[in-house]
């Protein structure tokens, strides 16, 4: 298997910080742990998660390029579209989802629910909700993998 996020795919380390953390995690975090590749080659996800790190990607190159942050550490989310909330919904969704498999390493289980706290502190944000509920049922290409990913409910303890 090839990681979750292809190598061509921008980082958003330039973007935002919450992308960049997502990709990360999604790419070089859980695309080395064995359970995982196992997990997502029996479900046959990686084309589907790959196209999702695709469109995550996009949405953070698109604000950068058209000068719609200030910096690489602004964390603005009005320059993102419905779509693109609903894509970073449902990725953050699918690492909650890969980071709960049965055998991950010590050091992957505990950086893994590092990152997921850190990423709950967006999902919970007023402009995230009404975002991705403007998006409804999101992109069509995705629609498929919403299916299979369950939501993720953000710890109480972060909001």
């Amino acid at each position: 298997m090839t990681s979750l996020v292809p190598g061509d795919v921008d980082d958003c380390s330039t973007s935002s910080p919450f992308l960049f953390l997502l990709l990360a995690t999604l790419g070089p975090g859980l695309s080395t742990e064995p359970a995982v590749v196992g997990y997502v080659q029996q479900l046959g996800l990686l084309g589907e998660i790959q196209e999702l790190s695709r469109a995550v990607s996009a949405g953070g190159v698109r604000v950068r390029d058209y000068g719609l942050i200030r910096n690489d550490f602004d964390d603005n989310l009005h320059p993102f579209t419905p779509e693109e909330i609903w894509a970073f919904d449902l990725a953050i969704d699918l690492v909650a989802m890969l980071g709960c498999i049965d055998g991950l390493s010590d050091r992957s289980l505990a950086q893994f629910k590092s990152n997921v706290r850190t990423l709950d502190d967006e999902v919970v944000s007023h402009t995230w909700k009404k975002q991705l509920k403007k998006a409804g049922a999101g992109p069509a290409q995705f629609r498929e993998l919403r299916a299979r990913v369950p939501r993720h409910v953000p710890h109480k303890a972060q909001w």
